[in-house]
């Protein structure tokens, strides 16, 4: 087995997993699909980097015999697989198990499915001359 049909296997894995998540939750794809995208774009960017510069430092290698044989530089194509598997598999493991789905349009912080601290209670200054 060479790493493009394991990779393959995961992405499968992965993306039934997110339509399964948005199936359930009724989650609309028009409010996920443009943070996802730019959390792929991020993620393959940081793939490029850095698995350039650890191949090129020697940390490690890939047999050629397992490898498709197209490259970003020094880093294998197969290697873009797992930064779609986290973009698909993340969200939909945490809508899953029960984290909040987004909500709305996504045009708000409120409605983009981040989490968010609840809010403080104002600070109480003492300043001596409270009547008991």
């Amino acid at each position: 087995m060479n790493f493009a049909v394991l990779s393959l296997c995961f992405m499968l894995g992965s993306l039934l997993l997110f339509l399964l998540a948005v199936r359930l939750r009724r989650i609309s794809l028009r409010t996920v699909l443009p943070p996802m995208g730019l959390a792929l774009l991020v993620l393959c960017v940081l793939t490029a980097v850095f698995d350039n510069v650890m191949i090129g430092s020697g940390l490690f290698g890939y047999g050629s015999q397992t490898l498709l044989g197209l490259r970003i530089g020094l880093a294998p194509v197969e290697d873009f697989s797992y930064p779609v598997c986290a973009v698909l598999f993340v969200p939909a493991l945490w809508w899953i198990a029960g984290g909040k789905a987004p909500t709305g349009t996504g045009a708000s912080v409120t409605g983009s499915g981040f989490a968010q601290a609840p809010p403080c209670p104002s600070p109480v200054i003492r300043t001596g001359k409270e009547t008991p």
